[in-house]
């Protein structure tokens, strides 16, 4: 019956049904744009290594806490001494890979071709074990040339493209920053990245060929201890255990402050969820402002709906019809109307992202990806039903109260 009433008064409940599209639409488009972005940053930021511990000298999480920042300053940074001394004293039980790199900036070229802006990865041998580097074509750095700091290179898919075209790459001199460097391997194109650390525009050599040219003691080097937790243990044993290693190689007396930090993705992900909790309220907050719209129109158009149909409902009454069986009539039309707008609003939403995404990436050359996930679709559909219910109640509970005789002969 709530059925054949929506087909019979088809402009009506197209106008109610576009009300409802407009508020669902807006709501599940900010919520999903936010949604989308925060997966994009966190997923770059996991992108390092969700199971790897970082020993630097400057904290992730502790700025803006009050704490003295002269006093990270007075922080010496971390060495590839103390990398290899960790190695040998940490136990494998907590901690399964230990490493070293620091980076800088350079620029490339091959005969006539130079690459600018390209991130310079200075590693050690285990760092394809500690973070993933997919070899396209060559090898890695073997043991031998990382110990003796061969001037040997990988670069990513877009550096070998700007500088040998359809050469093939491997085996091929190439001159960075006036040193010459032996390309061995090719990086599997990884694509952008919104937090720009795609490897695409990457050379990665041995640090201990790095340490040749480079005085990586400085914060603009940013060298860092890595360190991969062994299988089954929590991130928290190692974190630990780094921390009483550290204090020890560091010869810290007991209640001294450390003058190191072991930082881990989550710190940053962390605070990146928090921010877009409230990002996310906000937009909630702003997007109920539409739904409100739409609710007052299905609310309306409800009234009208049973006005016209007094008569219908007096009948109903006088054949034995309980009140809530009329409540559910007019209830079940109310949230049929409603679904079916979340739904052409869910499907606006998809259509939009889908051009979105289209001019990000073939007109625009960006790394953000819009999607719409099943978490949102589904609250975009709890939201219609929750719409309806709300906006179709008091018209139905009207209906459901009046007099059979009187409702009879209504005109």
């Amino acid at each position: 019956m709530a059925w054949n009433a929506l087909r019979t008064n088809k402009l009506r409940s197209f106008l109610s049904v576009l009300g409802i599209t407009i508020g669902i639409y807006c709501i599940i488009a900010v919520y999903a744009l936010v949604h989308s972005i925060e997966k994009n940053l966190n997923d770059g930021f996991s992108g390092f290594g969700t199971d790897v511990l970082f020993v630097q000298k400057w904290p992730w999480d502790d700025f803006g806490n009050g704490y003295p920042w002269w006093k990270y300053l007075k922080r010496d940074h971390v060495s590839d001494g103390e990398a290899d001394q960790l190695r040998k004293i940490l136990p494998t039980s907590v901690a399964s890979m230990v490493g070293f790199q620091f980076t800088s900036s350079t620029k490339a070229k091959y005969k006539s071709n130079t690459v600018q802006g390209l991130k310079l990865n200075c590693v050690g041998y285990n760092y394809k074990d500690i973070q993933s580097v997919e070899i396209a074509k060559g090898r890695y750095f073997t043991r031998d040339e990382t110990k003796s700091g061969r001037n040997v290179c990988i670069i990513g898919s877009d550096v070998a493209s700007n500088l040998f075209g359809a050469l093939y790459p491997i085996g091929r001199i190439i001159r960075s920053d006036n040193r010459l460097l032996k390309v061995i391997g090719v990086m599997q194109r990884q694509g952008e990245s919104i937090i720009n650390a795609s490897a695409d525009n990457q050379i990665i050599i041995p640090y201990t060929f790095g340490k040749t040219f480079i005085n990586y003691k400085s914060d603009k080097y940013s060298p860092q201890i890595t360190i991969k937790v062994a299988d089954g243990v929590r991130l928290e044993t190692l974190e630990w255990e780094i921390t009483q290693r550290m204090r020890q190689i560091r010869r810290l007396k007991p209640g001294e402050d450390e003058d190191f930090a072991v930082n881990r993705m989550s710190m940053i992900t962390d605070v990146i969820s928090s921010l877009f909790r409230t990002v996310k309220t906000i937009g909630l907050f702003i997007g109920l402002f539409a739904v409100l719209v739409g609710c007052f129109g299905v609310a309306n158009i409800m009234f009208v709906s049973v006005k016209e149909r007094t008569q219908e409902i007096g009948i109903q009454k006088s054949l034995g019809a309980k009140r809530s069986f009329i409540l559910l009539q007019f209830l079940i039309e109310a949230i049929f109307l409603c679904i079916i707008g979340g739904l052409s609003g869910l499907m606006l939403v998809w259509a939009t992202f889908q051009a979105g995404n289209w001019v990000l990436h073939s007109q625009m050359d960006s790394a953000i990806t819009l999607v719409v996930s099943s978490g949102d679709v589904l609250f975009g559909l709890i939201m219609a039903v929750v719409v309806g219910v709300i906006s179709g109640y008091l018209p139905s509970f009207t209906a459901s109260r009046l007099n059979p005789i009187d409702a009879i002969r209504s005109k």
